[in-house]
């Protein structure tokens, strides 16, 4: 959570939906956490934009399946206007069904809008810190949940060499998922920040992955069995 000291640090957040009631919804359980500023509704693509630019804000709730424009093609748009905004991607499906994250896309987190009024303020203040964020996991299989150009993780693991990951890898991937920096995992691992930034670029190469982002939905979804180095 933001720090409290002298004046109050409110997380200015952006809500992106069609749906209005669903919308409204959002704004009002928003409005009870002191720590957030809900600073506009946009419900559509053209909407939004404008928000992001007389707006600012740090953190964008965004519909994926926005009427006039898939809400996965509107991360590019939104970072272009302001790339320091984090943005968590909302929908409504069950992740087993389908969950689009083409490679190029700049997402920080994923949130169900079935998730509680706690699950979704904690999403945003961890993006909001720079880590990721994603639902717990399901008790369900979430093998048919899509990553990178829609291939689906059961079918991925196939192209990627079981037990792969070293120990520090492993350790670096977790805290990586924690939401830790890369000069934050340095001192607490108590190594060099090149030295991890090898780590983690190593880590992108081995699970077939562009981006922090992917690797820590790979890591959090899929047994970890597939990823210890014998």
């Amino acid at each position: 959570m933001p720090s409290n000291s002298g004046e109050l640090e409110r997380i200015k957040v952006l809500v992106v939906d069609d749906k209005t009631l669903f919308a409204q919804g959002t704004v009002s359980l928003l409005g009870i956490e002191p720590c957030i500023s809900v600073v506009g509704v946009a419900a559509n693509g053209t909407e939004c934009l404008e928000l992001v630019r007389g707006k600012m804000p740090d953190v964008v709730l965004l519909d994926i399946n926005l009427l006039d424009n898939n809400g996965v093609s509107q991360i590019d748009e939104i970072k272009k206007v302001r790339p320091e905004a984090k943005i968590i991607i909302m929908t409504g499906q069950n992740l087993q069904d389908y969950v689009s994250l083409p490679k190029s896309k700049g997402a920080d987190g994923i949130l169900l809008k079935d998730s509680s009024f706690k699950e979704m303020t904690q999403s945003i203040f961890k993006v909001y810190k720079g880590g990721i964020s994603f639902p717990q996991r399901s008790e369900t299989s979430l093998q048919s949940l899509k990553i990178g150009t829609g291939l689906p993780i059961s079918l991925k693991l196939k192209n990627i060499k079981k037990k792969l990951l070293s120990t520090r890898e492993i350790e670096i991937i977790e805290l990586v998922a924690k939401g830790f920096h890369n000069k934050e995992i340095a001192a607490k691992l108590g190594i060099k920040v090149r030295t991890v930034d090898l780590h983690v670029r190593n880590i992108l190469a081995k699970l077939g992955v562009s981006t922090r982002f992917e690797a820590v939905l790979l890591w959090t979804y899929v047994d970890k069995d597939w990823f210890l180095e014998s």
